[in-house]
C-alpha cells in the first residue's frame, strides 16, 4: 500500500535505481527478494495496466532479450497507463492519493477469490471490458 501511494502521488512509475536512489551496482548487490505467498489467503495489492503496443512507443523502451519490453527511468503514469486496479476496500485509502488526470483510469473492485490465480483472472477480464 505504502509504494502504490507513493506511485500515484508522484504520477510515474520509476526504475528501481530512480525510485530507491540507488546505483544500479548497489541494486544488484541486494538479497531482497519481492517473491510473496501466493496461496490461498493472498491480500492483492494494486495493478497497472498498460497497451504493449503502444508502451513500445515510449522513447526509453528497450528490448533487452530478457523481457518482452523494458522502460528506462521512468512511465508517466498520465501518458502511458491504460488501467489502475486495487480492491475496493482500499477506496478510502488510496482515492485521495490518485492524481486528478488518472482518476478516471482508477478502478477500484471486490476481491472475492481464492488466490492469485483468480483474481489475476478476474482484473484481467475486467480490463479487457474497458474501452476507451
Amino acid at each position: 500500500m505504502e509504494s502504490a501511494i507513493k506511485i500515484l502521488e508522484c504520477g510515474s512509475l520509476l526504475s528501481p535505481v530512480r525510485a530507491r536512489n540507488m546505483t544500479a551496482l548497489q541494486l544488484q548487490k541486494e538479497s531482497r527478494n519481492a517473491a510473496k505467498d501466493l496461496s490461498t489467503g493472498f491480500t492483492p495489492g494494486v495493478r497497472f495496466f498498460f497497451r504493449y503496443e503502444e508502451l513500445i512507443r515510449h522513447p526509453d523502451a528497450t528490448f533487452e532479450g530478457v523481457l518482452p519490453l523494458k522502460v528506462k527511468n521512468e512511465v508517466a503514469l498520465k501518458d502511458w497507463v491504460y488501467a489502475i486496479v486495487a480492491l475496493s476496500e482500499y477506496r478510502g485509502e488510496l482515492a485521495p492519493h490518485v492524481l486528478d488526470e488518472l482518476t478516471g483510469k482508477m478502478y477500484f473492485i471486490d476481491h472475492d477469490c481464492e488466490d492469485i490465480w483468480a483474481w489475476s483472472e478476474k482484473v484481467y477480464e475486467f480490463v479487457r471490458t474497458l474501452t476507451d
